[in-house]
């Protein structure tokens, strides 16, 4: 690189002697600060690395007690982000997908199963296209990120799984093929599955879910008491962790569902929402909910457990039951021990 000629001639290769003189006064003022801003970037890795430990001894404690199995998320606020730090919308998104990996990386240490987020409702649709093609392309780069990093062995995510769910019917053929191609390569992790709902709304996905049930009962000729409940979440597009979601957070500050995620939390379902912004959403606020979760559901199981005696007391507390014995029970002592094992001759 060339070096602009007014640096050159001030400072690296002054001309005159007077020149130099000046050129070594500009240096002695240069250095110390280049020392500060040296310093402070130590400092600054320092004050990152210390809140790494603290977050890890964070995230070691809370794992120690009940965790919730499935958390789901309703991403709100990108949009606001991006005004608030007069960017383009698009970045705003990105700003929450950055979000989104980052809180996965941190839940599955912490030993959470299963993670869904509320990416893009049906709803969406009625915005301008603009907004809806750059979320679209979004999707589809942040889909071929986690597919990487799902299948690295040094990346956290290493054998985690991703599922695309809601109405693909909604959306081109060729980001259908992009998602099954996606769910494909990570089809093979089984220590943690992020659910992306994409195009999802509750309301479809129960009537999805009735559709195929009825169909079914018509095809096999079954009698409709033969549907189950457990039968009927299978139906629905998140599987296994369609009956129940232990943690729904929204942020943002609105104070509403949006048309998710109704039949999950119907039953012992805590919903928490934030005033921040999603971007915005970072490791302590999240912490702090899940510990409220985990601090409640242990005293809930603790009461539910408290008339089963084998549960709710200790080995050792059946001990105070036992029958006590006296000396006078105990065998006599003999005359004489020895500590060498030799034999006193008789």
């Amino acid at each position: 690189m060339r070096v602009p000629g007014f640096v050159r001639s001030r400072i690296i290769a002054p001309s005159d002697p007077a020149a130099a003189e000046v050129s070594s006064k500009v240096l002695k003022q240069i250095y110390p600060i280049i020392d500060k801003i040296v310093s402070w970037l130590r400092a600054f890795q320092l004050f990152i690395k210390l809140q790494q430990l603290l977050q890890n001894l964070l995230i070691n404690i809370l794992a120690a007690g009940p965790v919730p199995q499935h958390i789901s998320f309703i991403m709100d606020g990108n949009r606001r982000f991006a005004k608030k730090m007069n960017m383009p919308v698009k970045r705003g998104h990105e700003a929450g997908g950055v979000t989104l990996l980052s809180l996965c990386y941190v839940l599955k240490k912490m030993g959470v199963r299963c993670v869904s987020a509320y990416a893009f409702s049906i709803e969406n649709f009625n915005r301008p296209p603009e907004e809806v093609n750059a979320l679209t392309n979004m999707f589809a780069v942040k889909l071929d990120e986690f597919a990487r990093k799902a299948n690295d062995y040094r990346d956290p995510l290493y054998q985690s799984r991703l599922k695309i769910v809601g109405d693909h019917s909604l959306i081109s053929e060729e980001m259908r093929e992009k998602i099954k191609r996606v769910e494909e390569m990570t089809n093979d992790g089984d220590e943690f599955t992020l659910f992306i709902c994409f195009p999802y709304t509750s309301r479809n996905d129960i009537w999805h879910a009735t559709q195929t049930s009825v169909e079914e009962c018509v095809q096999q000729s079954l009698e409709p008491r033969a549907l189950t409940v457990e039968e009927f979440n299978k139906k629905m597009y998140l599987n296994d962790y369609s009956h129940k979601c232990d943690l729904l957070i929204r942020t943002s500050g609105h104070l509403r569902l949006s048309d998710y995620m109704l039949w999950q939390v119907h039953e012992s379902g805590d919903i928490k929402f934030s005033p921040t912004l999603w971007p915005d959403f970072k490791f302590f606020q999240l912490y702090l909910m899940i510990l409220n979760w985990s601090f409640f559901t242990t005293i809930q199981r603790y009461i539910f457990h408290g008339s089963k005696k084998s549960q709710s007391k200790p080995a050792f507390w059946n001990r105070k039951k036992s029958s006590k014995y006296s000396l006078e029970d105990l065998p006599a002592a003999p005359v004489a021990v020895s500590i060498t094992g030799e034999r006193d001759p008789s």
